[in-house]
C-alpha cells in the first residue's frame, strides 16, 4: 500500500518550503501529498490507459521541480476522445477518496467540479485540489520521471513514471488562455520554461502554431469535445504582449518563491515572447478565428508532427 513506509516528519515537510519563503506549510503539505495521489491513481490504473497529466501541476512535477511555483490542481487530459469526462471524473474522484501513509484524501463535487481536500498529521490545508479532466492531447503525450526533490527520499515507495502533456502543448495551451484573461500563473510558467535550461529550447514555432490552432477552438469548440472557452477573443500579438492592468490572480504571491513583481513578469513575458509577433499567413487565419477555417483548422491538427489525433473524427 502507497504510504505505509514512509518516513515523512513534520520536520521534513517544513523543509519542503524554501527557506525564508512565505509559502506556509500548507503548500508543503499540499505538494507531497499530491505525489501520493498520483503515484496511488498510477497503480489503481488510470495512467496510461485512460488519462494524461497536464497543466501547471504537471509542469511543476515532471519539468521544475523545487525550481518551479507550486501548483494546486489535478488537470487531466482523457485518453479516449469519445469518453464520458465527467463520469471519469467521477470514477477518477471516488478512488481519490482513500488514505495513504499519514495522508486522507476526500473528494466532494460541487456545481459538477470536483475538489479533493487533503488532511494530514502535518496540516490540514485550506486550499484543495481541483480535478478535472478535460479532452484529448493534440500530440502523442511522453511518459516522464516525478523531477527529483530531497523529500522524495522519505516516502517510502518509488514514484512512477506518469504520461505527461508535450511541454509544447502545455505551454500553447497557456499562450491561448493569455488571450482571453491574464492569470498571473500562465505568464509566471511561460517565463520560467523560456528561461530555465533544458526546457528553454522547446520548440517556439511549434508552440505558436499550437497555440493558434487552440485560440481558433477557443472560440468556436471543435467536434464536441472542444466546448467554446469563456469569453474567447481572436488573437492579436500587440494586445497579448502589451501590459495588463491589472492581471487577475493574486494567488500567484502564495505559489512562488520568491514572489514575482507582476511589472517584472510583465517585461519578462514581452520580451521573451517576441517572437509570438511572427506568424506565418496561415497561422494569421487561424489567430483570427474565422469560422470559415474550420477544415483548414482540423487538417493542421491532424497533420501535427507526434500528433495524436490524425484518425480521430473532428467534425
Amino acid at each position: 500500500m502507497i504510504g505505509e513506509a514512509h518516513r515523512l516528519t513534520a520536520g521534513y515537510v517544513a523543509r519542503h518550503v524554501p527557506p525564508g519563503s512565505r509559502l506556509g506549510r500548507d503548500i508543503a503539505v499540499l505538494d507531497i501529498a499530491q505525489d501520493f495521489l498520483l503515484a496511488h491513481l498510477h497503480e489503481a490504473g488510470f495512467f496510461p490507459d485512460l488519462v494524461v497529466f497536464k497543466g501547471g501541476t504537471a509542469l511543476r512535477k515532471f519539468f521544475a521541480g523545487s525550481e518551479g511555483r507550486f501548483s494546486t490542481d489535478l488537470d487531466l487530459a482523457a485518453v479516449e476522445l469519445d469518453v464520458n469526462r465527467q463520469e471519469l471524473a467521477g470514477v477518477i474522484a471516488e478512488q481519490a477518496t482513500v488514505t495513504l501513509g499519514p495522508f486522507r484524501f476526500e473528494a466532494r463535487e460541487s456545481r459538477s467540479r470536483w475538489h479533493i481536500r487533503v488532511m494530514s498529521e502535518f496540516g490540514s490545508p485550506s486550499v484543495s485540489m481541483k480535478l478535472d479532466v478535460g479532452p484529448p492531447c493534440w500530440l502523442r503525450p511522453e511518459e516522464r520521471p516525478f523531477v527529483e526533490t530531497k523529500t522524495q527520499a522519505r516516502y517510502g515507495f518509488p514514484l512512477p513514471h506518469i504520461p505527461v502533456m508535450h511541454l509544447e502543448e502545455i505551454l500553447a495551451e497557456k499562450v491561448a488562455r493569455l488571450t482571453r484573461s491574464a492569470i498571473a500563473r500562465d505568464a509566471f510558467d511561460l517565463v520560467w520554461a523560456r528561461s530555465n535550461s533544458p526546457h528553454s529550447r522547446f520548440s517556439s514555432d511549434l508552440v505558436r502554431r499550437l497555440a493558434m490552432l487552440k485560440v481558433w477552438v477557443d472560440n468556436h469548440g471543435l467536434g464536441g469535445a472542444w466546448r467554446p472557452a469563456l469569453s474567447p477573443r481572436p488573437f492579436n500579438a500587440d494586445a497579448w504582449l502589451a501590459p495588463r492592468d491589472p492581471w487577475d490572480d493574486e494567488q500567484i504571491g502564495l505559489l512562488a518563491h520568491p514572489p514575482p513583481s507582476l511589472a517584472d513578469l510583465q517585461r519578462d513575458l514581452t520580451t521573451l515572447y517576441g517572437w509570438l509577433r511572427e506568424l506565418t499567413e496561415e497561422e494569421v487565419r487561424w489567430g483570427a478565428a474565422n469560422r470559415s477555417s474550420k477544415g483548414e483548422v482540423i487538417a493542421a491538427i491532424r497533420a501535427l508532427d507526434g500528433g495524436a489525433l490524425a484518425d480521430v473524427h473532428l467534425y
